[in-house]
């Protein structure tokens, strides 16, 4: 799992769409999705429901949304404390 896949699970979940989702970093929708599956993948489970008009997050995908958002602040806390040492 990297730090980028976080933030892309991040965008999608905001956005509920990944092409939005790839226009904030500026890639395409098939890396989005791409990086996405990767993820789903490691992680062995499915984080969206995806339809042609719809994309929702799963059980999964809730549960694991928290736990993103404490990995990617944990990671600027740091950074942070490194800046300032």
């Amino acid at each position: 799992m990297h730090l980028e896949q976080l933030r892309y699970f991040l965008s999608v979940a905001r956005h509920r769409n990944f092409t939005e989702a790839a226009r904030e970093f500026y890639m395409t929708q098939p890396a989005i999705t791409h990086q996405i599956s990767a993820l789903e993948r490691e992680l062995g489970a499915k984080l969206f429901l995806r339809t042609t008009r719809n994309v929702s997050l799963t059980r999964a995908g809730e549960l694991f949304l928290e736990d993103a958002k404490r990995m990617l602040d944990l990671e600027e806390r740091a950074m942070d404390r490194l800046r300032q040492a």
